[in-house]
């Protein structure tokens, strides 16, 4: 009946299994009527439910034709209130099986237990008589030595100049040399024309400063403080000094041309 519900429907027994997440041969099995595939009967029931589901159909029909599991009776049909015993032992009733009396025993020793440790100890153990502190030695006290007598001196010998309480005059301090006025710091960067050339100078954000062509005897002073980045057209026509101290164009120049940073 399964089979041929799903043929009706026109779905492959491996699209079946795809949709429900089982493997073929489950749903071949079930097909088949080979039901000791399966772990048990209630497998085999939700099984074929769950393709009625899929396929659309009741599952009254096919559930009505499948076997059931037998249900196993209980041994002892007993009340809700009925003692449990166990078969193969004599721990029936637990730890309630103990008599009350060996409970009440045990409490009765821990209480003793107790009141023992808490009680004070015995009157030859209290506090030590006053007498019994010990005695304090007192050593009698040590003379302190006299003091030595100055000795006196020979009625020959003349007594020692008084000193003079005045102060004497202090040296006259000599005056500091007056520091000489500090020599004007040279420019960090200057550009001076023997002949025309070009120049650019740019400052470490890569904005131009300058940009222009320098006639003989012109010449250009940066300001502020470096990075330049310096470019001279003609390296031959142009002398260049950094702080002072001049600059050496031929080392920097490639083509009559000098590119040259100046921190």
């Amino acid at each position: 009946m399964i089979a041929g519900l799903r043929e009706a429907a026109g779905m492959h027994v491996a699209a079946l299994a795809a949709t429900l997440k089982v493997p073929v041969a489950k749903l071949e099995a079930l097909e088949a009527d080979r039901y000791e595939v399966f772990p048990d009967l209630v497998f085999v029931r939700a099984l074929a439910s769950s393709v009625c589901r899929t396929l659309k159909t009741d599952p009254a029909p096919v559930l009505a034709l499948l076997p059931r599991n037998t249900l196993v009776p209980l041994k002892n049909q007993l009340g809700l209130n009925a003692t449990f015993k166990a078969e193969g032992g004599n721990l029936a009733g637990g730890i309630g099986s103990i008599p009350r009396v060996v409970v009440l025993v045990v409490i009765a020793l821990l209480a003793a237990a107790l009141v023992m440790a808490f009680l004070p100890r015995g009157e030859d153990e209290a506090a030590a008589p006053a007498d019994a502190a010990p005695a304090m030695v007192t050593r009698p006290a040590t003379p302190a030595p006299a003091e030595p007598e100055p000795a006196a001196l020979p009625a020959n010998v003349p007594p020692a100049p008084a000193l003079s309480t005045e102060s004497e005059p202090a040296p006259p301090v000599a005056e500091a040399p007056t520091a000489a006025p500090a020599a004007p710091a040279a420019d960090p960067l200057v550009i001076a024309a023997r002949q025309q050339t070009w120049l650019q100078v740019r400052d470490a954000r890569g904005a131009v400063l300058v940009q222009k062509t320098l006639e003989a005897g012109e010449r250009y002073a940066a300001q502020g403080d470096g990075p330049w980045s310096v470019v001279i057209g003609r390296a031959d026509a142009a002398e260049v000094s950094v702080r002072g101290k001049p600059m050496d164009l031929n080392a920097v120049a490639r083509s009559n041309v000098a590119r040259f940073e100046v921190n």
